[in-house]
């Protein structure tokens, strides 16, 4: 999206068309997330006034915004490594860089006092587990049938303790692989948020958007785009 300019047809006043950084104040002004999609084609604050006015009809209650606003100032000022723009579409991936993942989410979940859902194993890690305990349940299933030739009830205990013996090699797997409990459960920011406000929406039940008329919405939107032009 290229800066350019767009003409206030009641003041007569241009405005400048900044991109990113007025595209980040509108979001968190009007408590909404403007589609990258739509975003391409974007080329005047009219039509960024537009997709605000569908955003504020369509978005859900309470709205995924909220969360991501506060997660993008956090990430924006509150941690070792500033990021300029972060959208919904921003993979976390490219955030949170894997030498540090672990302490930076924790300190992120502390920025923001929001509930981050927990570093999980990656995909790999947790097959190598799964077919490791069922290995050892089975292996020790095995052992136990051969050594004391079971039948009628007497099948009953070594299917217990072969249960007991897959579940303590999933536990002692896990807690020892558990530097390596890295994988985001979500992709990318907007899946965060979304995630956050499905898991614990009363937390943000209280801070939906206030109501605007038309006019009032396009009265903010120059006014935001002025401060956004002189920043």
């Amino acid at each position: 999206m290229d800066t350019s300019e767009h003409r206030d047809l009641r003041g007569g006043e241009i405005v400048e068309f900044p991109g990113p950084l007025l595209i980040q104040r509108l979001e968190e002004t009007f408590g909404v997330l403007l589609p990258d999609r739509d975003l391409e084609s974007a080329q005047t604050i009219e039509d960024l006034y537009r997709l605000i006015l569908i955003e504020l009809k369509t978005q859900p209650t309470p709205p995924p915004a909220i969360p991501f606003n506060r997660l993008r100032q956090a990430l924006q000022s509150g941690t070792s490594r500033k990021h300029a723009t972060l959208r919904p579409s921003t993979r976390l991936i490219s955030v949170f860089p894997i030498a540090a993942r672990t302490e930076e989410w924790k300190h992120l979940a502390g920025l923001t006092a929001l509930d981050l859902p927990p570093l999980r194993p990656f995909r790999w890690l947790r097959d190598a587990i799964r077919v490791a305990t069922g290995v050892a349940a089975i292996a020790v299933f095995v052992v136990m049938v051969l050594f004391t030739r079971p039948s009628g009830l007497l099948w009953f205990p070594p299917l217990l303790v072969s249960f007991f013996a897959g579940l303590i090699t999933y536990r002692s797997l896990f807690v020892a692989t558990q530097p390596l409990v890295l994988e985001f459960p979500v992709r990318t920011l907007g899946e965060l948020a979304q995630d956050l406000v499905e898991r614990t929406p009363e937390s943000f039940a209280e801070l939906g958007t206030p109501q605007r008329t038309p006019e009032q919405v396009w009265d903010e939107v120059v006014r935001v785009s002025a401060s956004a032009r002189n920043s």
